[in-house]
C-alpha cells in the first residue's frame, strides 16, 4: 500500500520510532540484508579459492561488488527519489534474491563474478533506499536518534554474521550458508507485504549518468585518505579468511566480530575526543592504529593474535571513518553536502576495489604476510602528505558554519551507509 499524503507523516508524529511499523519493518529487512551481505563477503573469497581461482582473480571477485555498487551511485539518488519506494523495494529484493540464488548454483569462478556483480548493482540502490525509507519515518525531533538506531542494524548484522558465517561454510558446505541466505532474502522480500511507504509525487524525468556530480573537489583530499584506508582495508576482507585457513585457524570469523563490537563500543568517545582535541589530532593516533593492525595480523600465527589486530583495527576505523567523513562535509555548504558525502563514498568504493585486485597480485608474488605488510605503506605515505598539508594550513577547509545538529545528522547518514563497503 503506498501512501503520498500528510496524514501518514503526521501519524509518526505522535509515535516513538521503535513503535513505528513502517521503520521496524525496514529495520529487519535491512537488517537481514546487510547479514547475507556480511556473510558473501566473508565466505565468497575462499569459496572461489577452493574452486580453484589464482589470488588475483580471488582480488577481482573481491572487488567486483564494489566498483558495480559505485557505477549505481549517480543514478541510485535519482532512482530513489522518484520511483514509487514500495515497488523498488520489492525489485530491489527481488534481483538480490536472485543474485544470491545464482551464487548459490555457481559451480564456476566467472559465474561468481557475474552475480556477484549484479549483487553489487543493486546494492548501489538498495543501500541508499533502505535509508531513505528510514529515515521517512522520522520528524525533524527524532532524526538523529532515529538514524543512530537504524545504524545498530548494521552493527549487529557485523557482529553476528562472522560469528556463524565462516564455521558454517568449513563445516556444512558453502552450498548449506548460501541457502540460509536465500532464506534471509526471501524473508525480506515476504516482509515488504506488511508495510506501507511514503513515495515522491512521480514527475517526468529523465535519468543522466553524469560523473561529476560524484566528486565534489574541495571534500577530495580526506576522501582520498579514505580511500587509502579502504585499500588497506580491502585486503585484510578479501584474504584473511584464506590466509587464516593456511594455518588450519577455522574460527578467524571472530576476527570481524570482534573489530565490530570495538568499533561500537569506542566510536562515540573518540568522536567526543575528536571534539575536544581537534579532528586532525585525533587522525593521527587512528591512522597509527590502522597501520599497526596490518602488521600484527602479518606476523600472526594464532587468534590470539589476530583478536589484538583487529581491537587495535577497529580502534583505528571507529577514530578515522567519522572524522574523514566529517572533514569531507564540512567542506561543502549545505545545499552540496549530499555530494560531499558521496564523495567519501566514492573513497571507499574505489579503495575497495583497487586494493583487493592489487593484494591478489602482490600475493602472488611475496604471499601473504609480505602483502599485509607492503599495503602499510600507502597509508603511511599518504597520512604524511595529508597531515603536511593540513598543518600547513592547505587542507580541507570549512565551507561554512553549520548547527551542530545538522552536522550530526549528515555524518550519522553517511557512516551508516557506508555498510559493508567499508
Amino acid at each position: 500500500m503506498e501512501k503520498n499524503n500528510n496524514s501518514y507523516e503526521n501519524k509518526h508524529e505522535k509515535q516513538s520510532i521503535l513503535k513505528n511499523r513502517q521503520f521496524m519493518m525496514i529495520f529487519i529487512i535491512a537488517f537481514l540484508v546487510y547479514t547475507s551481505s556480511t556473510m558473501l563477503s566473508l565466505t565468497l573469497p575462499k569459496y572461489a579459492y577452493d574452486l580453484g581461482a589464482s589470488a588475483q582473480a580471488v582480488g577481482l571477485l573481491a572487488g567486483i561488488f564494489q566498483i558495480a555498487a559505485l557505477m549505481m551511485r549517480p543514478l541510485s539518488g535519482q532512482i530513489v527519489d522518484n520511483e514509487n519506494r514500495l515497488k523498488l523495494l520489492r525489485l530491489v529484493l527481488t534481483f538480490v534474491l536472485v543474485s544470491v540464488i545464482g551464487i548459490m548454483l555457481s559451480k564456476s569462478y566467472w559465474l561468481l563474478v557475474f552475480f556477484r556483480a549484479l549483487h553489487g548493482f543493486t546494492w548501489g540502490i538498495g543501500s541508499t533506499l533502505f535509508l531513505t525509507i528510514a529515515t521517512s519515518c522520522f520528524t525533524e525531533k527524532n532524526m538523529t536518534g532515529g538514524i543512530g538506531i537504524y545504524g545498530l542494524g548494521q552493527v549487529f548484522a557485523q557482529t553476528v554474521a562472522p560469528v556463524f558465517a565462516v564455521p558454517i561454510a568449513l563445516k556444512f558446505g558453502y552450498s548449506t550458508l548460501y541457502i540460509g541466505n536465500v532464506i534471509l532474502i526471501f524473508i525480506s522480500l515476504l516482509l515488504t507485504l506488511f508495510m506501507t511507504v511514503e513515495s515522491p509525487v512521480k514527475e517526468k524525468k529523465k535519468y543522466s549518468y553524469n560523473l561529476k556530480k560524484m566528486i565534489y573537489l574541495p571534500a577530495l583530499l580526506p576522501a582520498s585518505l579514505t580511500a587509502v584506508n579502504s585499500i588497506a582495508k580491502s585486503s585484510i576482507r578479501a584474504f584473511l579468511v584464506i590466509f587464516a585457513g593456511t594455518m588450519d585457524i577455522m574460527n578467524i570469523g571472530i576476527y570481524f566480530t570482534v573489530q565490530a563490537i570495538t568499533i561500537a563500543l569506542t566510536r562515540p568517545t573518540l568522536s567526543r575526543m575528536a571534539d575536544k582535541y581537534g579532528l586532525s589530532r585525533m587522525l593521527i593516533p587512528s591512522q597509527i592504529a590502522t597501520v599497526a593492525s596490518l602488521v600484527i595480523v602479518s606476523y600472526s600465527h594464532s587468534i590470539t593474535g589476530f583478536i589484538i589486530a583487529s581491537i587495535i583495527g577497529g580502534m583505528g576505523t571507529a577514530g578515522e571513518q567519522p572524522i574523514l567523513m566529517s572533514q569531507c562535509v564540512k567542506s561543502a555548504p549545505p545545499e552540496k553536502r549530499g555530494n560531499a558525502s558521496n564523495t567519501s563514498y566514492v573513497g571507499v568504493d574505489v579503495g575497495g576495489f583497487i586494493g583487493a585486485n592489487l593484494a591478489g597480485v602482490v600475493v602472488a608474488v611475496f604471499g601473504y604476510r609480505n602483502m599485509f605488510r607492503s599495503f602499510t605503506l600507502p597509508v603511511i605515505i599518504f597520512s604524511i602528505i595529508y597531515f603536511f598539508l593540513v598543518f600547513s594550513g592547505r587542507g580541507p577547509k570549512p565551507a561554512e558554519k553549520k548547527t551542530d545538529n545538522d552536522q550530526e545528522i549528515v555524518i550519522k547518514e553517511s557512516v551508516i551507509e557506508e555498510g559493508l563497503d567499508e
